[in-house]
């Protein structure tokens, strides 16, 4: 991939949104399924399934606070004036390496 020279202020934008990523399925992994307001059920093939609890309203806001700085780190990385600094195919291609901006040469 072509080498850009991000704005500090851009690359600080994409570690936001992959850390608010990464805190956002760390947390789907330690709650239960979110329930889908059924109760235990039996599927078609005869597994049943109990019912699942409930988040707690602090659970519930430490997702929606996750899913509101991922959603506002992923509107400013869209409309960051850095993008208009470049044209063609180095768009589609800056977008993409800045994803990979922390990543090392071995990782690749």
């Amino acid at each position: 991939m072509a080498d850009f020279d991000y704005p500090d202020d851009l690359i600080l934008l994409q570690r936001d949104f992959t850390k608010a990523s990464r805190e956002l399925s760390e947390l789907y992994a330690e709650l239960p399924p979110r329930p889908t307001g059924t109760d235990a059920y039996t599927d078609e093939d005869g597994a049943h399934h109990p019912a699942t609890r409930a988040w707690t309203e602090e659970e519930q806001a430490r997702v929606d606070g996750l899913l509101a700085r991922q959603r506002d780190a992923a509107q400013a990385l869209a409309i960051h004036e850095f993008w208009s600094t470049l044209s063609g195919p180095d768009v589609p291609k800056a977008r993409m390496a800045l994803e990979h901006v922390d990543d090392t040469a071995g990782d690749e």
